[in-house]
């Protein structure tokens, strides 16, 4: 009995240190994680706006999202998505594992959208700012589990995928700007054109050489206001398209 105790006892340890192993090695861009005080309060405005109302137009991403609801980005706001019966659910800093938090905690519940827009998995590969950064392969898999999310909760849908907005001077010349390239050719795959649709717009940021437009760029990294109407005004085609209304 002793025997078969301690056999049963092994085989209790090596079950647990199995399931440590697979917690452990999961892909941290997967793993919702709320993000900070300030959004959590964001998230708490944004559930009651949908309770009080249904959307045909969901946005969601970090900061380049989030950034038209600064006066300076309204005028183009109000032109291509404010007509479309549009929220948006941009947050400054989110990387995939804090928007899957905002999704698991009820940001889609309730909410029968015509097209969802998702750009997001830049600050995933941002070394500088977040004590850990993504590979390529690593922020993919944070954007595969957000559109199966999205796909699971809001099956009459359509989802356009963004590609992630390129970063930096020469945005094929840095390791950051390189991880999110690896990133957006993986998700590309995710594109059936039915139910998710690729949107790459990234060319309109770019000089004829590569190099990133500082107009329309200034920091190398979020749209000015005129790099954001020309994403706008580039999306425009497949969004009235998915939207079956005029374009605009």
């Amino acid at each position: 009995m002793r025997f078969r105790s301690f056999v049963a006892l092994v085989g209790l340890v090596s079950f647990s240190a199995v399931c440590h192993s697979i917690q452990t090695s999961a892909n941290p861009a997967e793993v919702p994680v709320s993000q900070a005080e300030w959004a959590e309060r964001r998230h708490g405005e944004k559930l009651a706006l949908e309770k009080s109302h249904r959307y045909d137009l969901l946005m969601i991403g970090d900061s380049i999202t989030h950034n038209f609801e600064k006066p300076e980005y309204q005028p183009v706001w109000n032109q291509y998505f404010a007509p479309r019966n549009a929220l948006d659910l941009g947050y400054s800093g989110a990387r995939t594992e804090n928007i899957l938090w905002n999704i698991e905690h009820g940001e889609l519940d309730g909410q029968t959208p015509k097209v969802v827009t998702l750009m997001i998995g830049t600050n995933n590969a941002d070394e500088t700012h977040y004590p850990t950064h993504h590979t390529g392969e690593q922020i993919f898999g944070g954007i595969r589990a957000i559109v199966k999310e999205i796909r699971q909760r809001l099956p009459k849908a359509k989802i356009i995928l963004l590609r992630c907005f390129p970063y930096g001077e020469k945005p094929d010349l840095n390791s950051r700007g390189m991880v999110l390239n690896d990133a957006s050719m993986r998700a590309k795959r995710l594109a059936d054109n039915r139910h998710v649709f690729w949107c790459d717009v990234n060319h309109v940021f770019l000089n004829p050489d590569g190099s990133m437009n500082k107009v329309l760029m200034p920091d190398y990294l979020h749209p000015s206001p005129e790099g954001a109407r020309l994403w706008a005004e580039a999306m425009e085609p497949m969004l009235s398209r998915l939207m079956h209304d005029k374009r605009r």
